[in-house]
Formats: structure tokens, sequence, C-alpha cells
């Protein structure tokens, strides 16, 4: 169950404004701040069934939108790609470190860290 609620509130980050005004306020309720389905039809004034219906509309909506746009999953492949070049650099930069004698050279590389990794 969390994993949905993880899932659901990563698809509501990135599409939630593509959904209509009652599956956003809908989801936004169930998936973020916890509510019950009785909590939720109150507070929009709709059956217990419309809550349902909006959320399990607003699931797959979300769902179709990242199957379409893959933002999730592109986003994912560039922070892994992003850390893979990160931890390439800093390897590069060690072997260098260790073959270098010169004190300025030294200064050079922890500068060049800072500016990468800060």
């Amino acid at each position: 169950m969390n994993e949905k609620f993880f899932r659901m509130n990563s698809l509501l980050d990135f599409y939630g404004k593509l959904l209509t005004e009652k599956q956003m306020k809908a989801a936004l309720m169930y998936y973020v701040y916890d509510c019950t389905i009785n909590e939720i039809s109150s507070e929009l004034n709709i059956s217990k069934q419309a809550v349902f219906d909006n959320l399990k509309r607003a699931e797959n909506n979300l769902e179709e939108f990242e199957e379409k746009l893959e933002l999730i999953k592109n986003t994912k492949k560039e922070e892994a790609n992003k850390e893979e070049k990160k931890e390439k650099i800093e390897s590069i930069l060690e072997s260098i470190e260790k073959e270098s004698l010169s004190q300025n050279n030294n200064l050079k590389i922890k500068e060049l860290r800072q500016i990468l990794f800060d």
C-alpha cells in the first residue's frame, strides 16, 4: 500500500495539474493528506461512490500520462546518469591527485571538486 501511495504522490507531482479539479482534489486529499473516503466525500460534497470514481479516474489518467510522456522514468534515468558521471569524475580526479606531485595541481583539483560536487 505504501508503494502505491509513493507512486501516486510522484505521479501527482508530475502530472496532477492535468487532472480535472475534482480528480485533483480527491487524489490530493487521499494520497497526500491521508483523508478517508468519508472525509473526502464530506469535504467535496459528493457521494462516496463519486469519490471512489474520481480516485480511480485520477489513478488511471496519471498512469496513462506517465506511460505516454515518461517524465518520471526519464528523470530517474537522468539522475542515475548524473550520479554515474560524478563517480567517474571523482575517480579520475583521485587518480590525477595521486599521480601529481605539484601542489598547484592539487589545489586545482580541490577547486574542481568544489565546483562539481558542492
